[in-house]
């Protein structure tokens, strides 16, 4: 039996699920670092010193439901904690998105930024960083409306935090004076690095210092284990949601534009070449060519079939009945071995031998209902009987039936 596949094609097929089965394993084991976005700056997708992407991998690492978000990221956060790692408010619009971003989520944790980066084009890894000026992060703490005389203290050296049970390990920290924060960790002057704030019913918790969080302070076990702190306070069992619209990366949701980036794009690839041999195998012409039957079938079905056709389309059943009886009766009479006789004397000899063996069936009547037969039913029903009459005739009647 020929398949529906020749040897080659056979092959091909085997091959392309071969390798998307492979790729699909690939995925699962280095997705992330395929999708990641290049950069190396203070976002979520950086793995420079002061890039955000340590604190995503360590949140992820401890289970704690964590997304980076490129649209209605505080609608995503309503029910967790929105982070807002340094944004960059340079401009009234940036300002007003920042202000929605604080009014659409319940708990939102700010962090200042601080620094920024120099670095060669299309690298991962910044060449130096260098201290972003007091003036952009006060453009931040004026869109939180942290009071009019807030402002930011750079100390020196080692941090002088006031004690506590769990202390971030800065150096050359970034603190806020001044301001309407609430005192949650200070140093001895007041300046706060840790503060929270009423906003519009939003609850604002603002770190003043990015060091504490970003991949190079989280190269200290104090700092991390301060931040998984501070966010499972905040977060209330909630997802911890990571904006990152402020950056530059807001997206409007697309479905199609999802399902055809990397890496879904593969995937999208696999099913359309699956929707491709589904078609391919639903056309009439895959695989090999049928072969044709033959004009005339073998076998003695097609002849009887082709015979009873023709007898029928003729309108010659009638005749077709009174040959079979005829034959019938010669058959019987050639076993019964009955002497020569002419047809009416014939008959009267095989009524007597049925008499004699009890047969039901009527010669006579079977011979009057075949000459008056005008149906095709009737036929077959007739050609039956003479059939069971010779059974009779030949084998004796069975009394069981």
């Amino acid at each position: 039996m020929t398949g529906p596949l020749s040897r080659t094609a056979l092959i091909a097929v085997i091959g392309v699920v071969g390798v998307s089965l492979a790729t699909a394993a690939a995925l699962t084991v280095f997705g992330d670092e395929l999708g990641s976005k290049a950069s190396a700056g203070v976002d979520a997708y950086s793995v420079s010193a002061i890039g955000h992407r340590g604190l995503v991998r360590l949140l992820e690492k401890l289970d704690v439901p964590v997304v980076v978000s490129r649209t209605d990221s505080g609608a995503r956060a309503e029910h967790g904690l929105l982070i807002i790692a340094e944004p960059v408010v340079n401009d009234a619009a940036s300002r007003d998105r920042l202000s929605s971003l604080l009014v659409a989520a319940r708990r939102v944790l700010v962090v200042l930024p601080k620094w920024y980066g120099s670095v060669e084009r299309g690298q991962r890894w910044i060449a130096d960083a260098n201290l972003l000026p007091e003036h952009d992060v006060g453009e931040v703490l004026e869109a939180l409306a942290l009071g009019e005389h807030a402002e930011i203290h750079r100390t020196v050296g080692p941090s002088t935090l006031a004690p506590g049970s769990l202390r971030p390990v800065l150096r050359d920290a970034q603190l806020v004076a001044g301001s309407e924060l609430s005192d949650i960790i200070a140093d001895h002057n007041g300046d706060r690095l840790l503060g929270r704030i009423d906003h519009l019913g939003t609850q604002v918790t603002v770190l003043s210092d990015p060091d504490v969080l970003n991949n190079f302070g989280l190269r200290h076990a104090e700092n991390a284990r301060f931040v998984v702190k501070l966010i499972d306070g905040l977060r209330d069992a909630g997802p911890v949601v990571i904006d990152e619209t402020m950056h530059g990366y807001a997206q409007t949701p697309s479905l199609v534009r999802t399902l055809f980036e990397f890496p879904l794009v593969l995937a999208s690839l696999q099913v359309l070449f699956c929707a491709v041999l589904v078609v391919w195998a639903a056309m009439v012409r895959f695989g090999p060519r049928r072969a044709a039957p033959p004009p005339i079938a073998p076998g003695k079905d097609f002849l009887i079939r082709n015979t009873a056709a023709l007898l029928h389309y003729g309108g010659h059943h009638g005749h077709a009945l009174r040959r079979y009886l005829a034959l019938t009766v010669a058959a019987v009479r050639h076993a019964l071995h009955a002497p020569a006789l002419a047809p009416t004397a014939l008959t009267a000899w095989l009524e007597r031998v049925r008499g004699v063996r009890g047969g039901r069936i009527s010669l006579v009547e079977l011979e009057r209902a075949v000459d008056t037969a005008d149906s095709p039913a009737k036929v077959v029903e007739l050609a039956d009987q003479v059939y069971r009459w010779r059974m009779e005739m030949t084998h004796g009647t069975d009394d069981r039936t």
